[in-house]
């Protein structure tokens, strides 16, 4: 997602890595698909391309209800 952010504000790894003082090669292995960068290398490049991580709760799958006269039918049984 960062990778798009940066493409899409036509910067390049290169140029972000050395506006924040970072080596461009470890940059790079960092925020590849492979990579796992800190949370605080994560924050500085998202200050640096003005953009915030907004985190909420998933939405549980809401499961049907059987309707009352399935229920009654089945205690009418027993």
């Amino acid at each position: 997602m960062i990778k798009e952010v940066i493409r899409k504000k036509g910067l390049t790894y290169y140029r972000v890595a050395k506006d924040l003082g970072i080596d461009h090669a470890s940059f790079h292995r960092s925020m590849s698909d492979d990579g796992n960068p800190e949370w605080k290398r994560i924050k500085q490049v998202l200050d640096y391309l003005d953009c915030e991580i907004i985190l909420r709760i998933k939405r549980k799958e809401v499961k049907p209800v059987k309707s009352e006269s399935a229920k009654s039918r089945r205690s009418k049984r027993r």
